[in-house]
C-alpha cells in the first residue's frame, strides 16, 4: 500500500497548487514531495519485504480479462524510481534556490507529471501501464504550452503531442488485440505472456505496435525529430524531466513491456539496432555542426540514448545491465548539464557556443562543475557513465563487433562536440561576460550542482549500490 504514495502524493499536492492561484509560489512543496518520496524509497528497499516492493488489488474487467491495479518497485523500476524521485528533489530545490518567476500552475504540473512518472515505473498491469503512460502527456502538453519559450513553442508542442499521440494509438491498438483475441486472464505480466508466446506469427505484428510506440518516446532514430525542438522551447524545468526522466520511459517499457511479453520474438526485430546505431552517427554528427547550447545537449542526448536501446538488444547479461545503469547515470549527467545551462542562461545570457567565453576566468566554480558534468559526457572513467558505457561496449563487441566499432565512432564524435562546446564556453577570451554578473544566483545553485557532481563521481568509483538494486 506505501507504493500508492509515490502517485498520490504528487498529485495531491500537484492539484492543490494548482488551486493556489495568485497566491506566493510555494516552491518548498515540490522539494518536500521529492524528499518525502526519496525517504520512503529508501525505507521500503531497506525494508525489503515483497510486501513493501509490491501491491496488487483488482481493479476491472475488460472484455473478461482481468485488469489490475498492480505495482513493482522491484528491478529496473525501483531504480527508475528512484531517479524520477531523486531528479524532482534537486530540481525543486534548485528552483527555491533561484527564485525563479514561474507560478503555483507551473509547479503543480510539474508534480502531476511526477505522479504519472511514478505510475509508470511502478505499473504491473499493461491496462494501468498505458493509463499512466498517457497522464504523463497532459500536464506535459500544458506547460509547454503555457510556459514555453520562443515562437515555435506551439508548432513544437503539437509536433510533440502528435507524434506521442501517434505512438499511444499503436500501443492501444496492441492491447486492445490482445484483450479481445489472445484474451490472457489477466493484464498481468505473467499471464500476458501465457498466451502471446504460442501466437508467433500473429505476434510479429502486435510487438511492432509496441515497438513504435516506446520508440517514439525514446525516442529512436527516425522517430526523434519532436526532440530538439520541443527541449528548445520548453522551459529548462521541463527540459530536465523530458531528458532525464520522460525519455527513460520508452527504454524502460522495451525492457520490461516489449521484452517482456515478446521474448521469443525479440531477435526479430534486432534489425532495429542498426538503424538506431545510425541515429547514433546522425545525432552525434548533428550535435558536432550545433551552434546552439541547447541542441547540442538535445542530439547528444539522442546518441547516448541510442546506444542503451543497442545494448538492451544485445541479449548479454553484461550489456543489459550496463545499459540499466547507463540509464541511470544519464539522468544524473543531463541534469546537471541542463541545469548548468539554466544558470549561464539566466548570469550570462548563454543562447549559442558563441554567445560567451573566457567563464573559467570570471566564474571558476561554475565552469568546475560544468566540467564534470561534461566529462561525465563522454565517460570518462571516474564518472558514473563509465561504468555504465564500458559494460554496453564490451558486450555490444561480443554480440556484434560491427555494430560496436559503429558506437565506438559515435563515442569519439561525443568527446569531440563535448569538448567544443566546453572550450568555447569557459576558455579564450572573456567575451559578454562582466565580473559583477558571477555573483548573481547566490551559492544555492552551486550547491545543488555541486552534490550532482560528487554522485556522479561516487558511483563512477562506487557503483555497487546500484547493481544491488537491480539484483534486489
Amino acid at each position: 500500500m506505501l507504493l500508492s504514495l509515490f502517485i498520490i502524493l504528487p498529485l495531491i499536492v500537484g492539484v492543490f497548487m494548482l488551486l493556489m492561484q495568485g497566491q506566493k509560489p510555494q516552491r518548498w512543496l515540490g522539494a518536500f514531495v521529492g524528499g518525502a518520496l526519496l525517504a520512503l524509497y529508501f525505507f521500503i528497499t531497506c525494508k525489503g519485504g515483497n510486501n513493501e516492493l509490491t501491491f496488487q488489488t483488482q481493479w476491472f474487467n475488460f472484455n473478461s480479462v482481468k485488469t489490475y491495479f498492480a505495482l513493482n518497485a522491484q528491478g529496473l523500476g525501483g531504480l527508475m524510481l528512484l531517479l524520477s524521485n531523486l531528479t524532482y528533489l534537486a530540481l525543486f530545490v534548485y528552483l527555491s534556490t533561484t527564485k525563479q518567476k514561474y507560478n503555483n500552475t507551473f509547479y503543480g504540473l510539474l508534480l502531476i507529471t511526477l505522479a504519472g512518472l511514478n505510475g509508470v515505473f511502478l505499473a504491473a498491469d499493461l491496462i494501468l501501464f498505458y493509463f499512466f503512460w498517457e497522464v504523463v502527456l497532459i500536464p506535459v502538453y500544458f506547460l509547454i504550452g503555457l510556459f514555453g519559450i520562443g515562437k515555435d513553442k506551439i508548432r513544437a508542442n503539437m509536433t510533440f503531442f502528435l507524434y506521442t499521440i501517434l505512438g499511444s494509438m499503436f500501443m492501444l491498438g496492441g492491447i486492445v488485440y490482445i484483450g479481445f483475441f489472445l484474451q490472457p486472464s489477466s493484464f498481468l505480466l505473467t499471464d500476458i505472456v501465457q498466451v502471446t508466446g504460442p501466437h508467433y506469427s500473429t505476434n510479429t505484428a502486435l510487438a511492432l505496435l509496441f515497438l513504435i510506440a516506446f520508440v517514439i518516446k525514446i525516442p529512436i532514430f527516425p522517430f526523434h525529430t519532436w526532440q530538439p525542438t520541443i527541449y528548445k522551447t520548453s522551459p529548462t524545468p521541463l527540459t530536465v524531466v523530458l531528458s532525464a526522466l520522460m525519455a527513460k520511459m520508452g527504454l524502460f517499457a522495451v525492457v520490461t513491456w516489449y521484452l517482456g511479453m515478446f521474448p521469443t520474438i525479440s531477435e526479430l526485430f534486432s534489425y532495429i539496432t542498426y538503424i538506431a546505431i545510425f541515429g547514433l552517427v546522425y545525432a552525434s554528427l548533428i550535435a558536432l555542426s550545433a551552434k546552439n547550447v541547447k541542441k547540442i545537449i538535445a542530439y547528444s542526448s539522442i546518441a547516448h540514448l541510442a546506444l542503451i536501446f543497442v545494448s538492451i538488444f544485445s541479449e548479454l547479461a553484461n550489456g543489459v545491465t550496463g545499459a540499466y545503469f547507463q540509464m541511470f547515470s544519464h539522468g544524473l549527467v543531463v541534469l546537471g548539464l541542463w541545469l548548468c545551462i539554466d544558470v549561464m542562461e539566466r548570469k550570462y545570457d548563454l543562447t549559442d557556443i558563441k554567445s560567451i567565453g573566457g567563464l573559467a576566468k570570471i566564474d571558476p566554480t561554475l565552469s568546475i562543475l560544468f566540467m564534470v558534468f561534461g566529462l561525465a559526457n563522454v565517460a570518462l572513467p571516474l564518472t558514473s557513465a563509465f561504468i555504465g558505457e564500458f559494460m554496453m561496449l564490451s558486450a555490444l563487441f561480443t554480440h556484434n563487433p560491427v555494430l560496436c566499432v559503429i558506437a565506438c565512432l559515435g563515442v569519439i564524435l561525443s568527446a569531440v562536440y563535448t569538448l567544443r562546446l566546453s572550450s568555447a564556453l569557459l576558455f579564450g577570451e572573456v567575451k559578454n561576460i562582466k565580473r559583477k554578473d558571477a555573483q548573481k544566483g547566490g551559492f544555492g545553485p552551486i550547491a545543488v550542482l555541486s552534490v550532482i557532481a560528487i554522485l556522479i563521481i561516487i558511483l563512477g568509483v562506487y557503483p555497487t549500490p546500484i547493481f544491488n538494486l537491480l539484483a534486489h
